[in-house]
């Protein structure tokens, strides 16, 4: 058995053994949705998003799955990436008006994101989603939202396993997390062939977010006994994903390297399962109108972890280590130039002024909102002190503009 073989064989036994949410895992198993859904009652509410599964000829074979397994359905349609939440209280309109045994969101993760938000307020019936943003607000009203099983569409944000819901509030122009135990999907369907129809750009973002949540869950070092097991998760999931993301890249129809990145992007939610996500998720929301949330994480991921280096030395020398980077005497360097290779590689920016859309303000609006997350900036690898935060965030989101890392190993 070669490497590759050997790293898809150890992903798909930890995934097999994975309990907080069943999953079903491999080429062709969601034609067994159906079945699968059965098990919860005779009627699902099935949510998409905006087209592409009609597009791709996947939902029609859903459809078919449901109807053979006697399943009855309701489609609600039009999940918008960045899920806002008015669309939540479009699908808790369908919840209420009907009886539904189950919630069916297949997609991506804004779309299994609006299905956890929904099925909070279809379940407790009470107050309004503000109620429920924040840790552990669902579990003081239930312990479990009504069952969920989740089929992701794209290799990315790991939503089909995790506690989290990112909805936006467009009003206030603000993402907002609710994290909850409540929330994790009964089971999952997880199925390669779902991601053959995505295009470059959502196979780079997604597969960049993925990278993203399994090297700042490796890093995080706050809940590193929360689960023994999650640093070796993480590293396997990192082994597929540099070897699979430029091959995707490359050929969209390469049905292997789709397979390595749907366990790399799975593993990656069974990591955030226990370990927290880094400051650069503080920035993607700052960011969320010019950029998709993949590219945030990752332009910013290299200049934080210079930033983390004194650490978790380490762990940054592993990572560089599985990236082909020989050891010079300085990790955090080694560990951005593995990174910056990377991204060449995969044709992805790794300075903020890669993005026409990135104007130096933003960089202040950047800074004021992660100020305001003491218990962000507090719990990462390296804390940064609440009374120097606006002058550590500035020099490293400063250095990820000009795309230097010199100030930033000065702090």
């Amino acid at each position: 058995m070669g490497e590759t073989e050997r790293l898809i064989s150890e992903a798909e036994r930890i995934l097999k053994a994975w309990r907080p949410t069943k999953i079903h895992f491999g080429e062709g198993v969601f034609h067994r949705v159906g079945e699968i859904i059965r098990k919860f009652g005779e009627k699902t509410l099935l949510i998409i998003g905006k087209g592409s599964l009609r597009k791709s000829g996947s939902l029609d074979s859903i459809l078919r799955s449901l109807e053979k397994a006697s399943v009855r359905y309701k489609i609600v349609e039009g999940v918008e990436p960045n899920p806002s939440k008015e669309t939540v209280y479009r699908i808790v309109y369908h919840l209420l008006a009907d009886h539904f045994n189950s919630l069916l969101p297949v997609g991506g993760g804004s779309v299994i994101d609006a299905a956890k938000a929904a099925g909070i307020l279809g379940t407790i019936k009470e107050g309004e989603i503000d109620d429920y943003f924040g840790v552990g607000m669902v579990s003081r009203k239930v312990e479990r939202i009504l069952d969920l099983v989740a089929l992701p569409t794209t290799s990315g944000t790991g939503s089909e396993l995790t506690k989290f819901s990112v909805i936006t509030d467009t009003w206030q122009h603000v993402k907002r997390l609710i994290s909850d135990n409540a929330i994790v999907p009964s089971e999952a369907i997880v199925d390669p062939q779902l991601t053959y129809s995505c295009e470059t750009h959502v196979s780079r973002v997604s597969g960049l977010d993925a990278m993203t949540h399994l090297i700042e869950g490796y890093f995080n070092n706050v809940d590193e006994d929360a689960d023994p097991k999650a640093n070796q998760r993480a590293l396997t999931g990192l082994r597929l994903l540099f070897e699979a993301l430029p091959r995707v890249l490359k050929d969209g129809g390469d049905k292997e390297a789709r397979k390595m990145m749907s366990l790399a992007s799975t593993l990656g939610g069974s990591v955030l399962f226990y370990k927290q996500a880094g400051l650069p998720h503080l920035n993607s929301f700052s960011w969320s109108n010019i950029m998709d949330h993949g590219e945030a994480v990752a332009v910013m991921l290299p200049y934080y972890s210079v930033y983390y280096a004194p650490n978790i030395s380490q762990k940054m020398k592993k990572v560089a280590e599985l990236m082909g980077i020989r050891e010079s005497g300085n990790v955090a360097i080694d560990f951005a130039e593995g990174l910056f290779n990377f991204y060449r590689r995969i044709d992805f920016p790794f300075t903020l002024k890669g993005f026409k859309k990135f104007s130096e303000d933003l960089i202040d609006k950047a800074v004021r909102d992660a100020s305001q997350n003491r218990m962000k900036l507090e719990a990462s690898p390296r804390p940064v002190p609440p009374e120097k935060s606006q002058e550590v965030l500035h020099t490293i989101i400063e250095g990820a503009f000009q795309g230097t890392i010199d100030k930033i190993l000065k702090l």
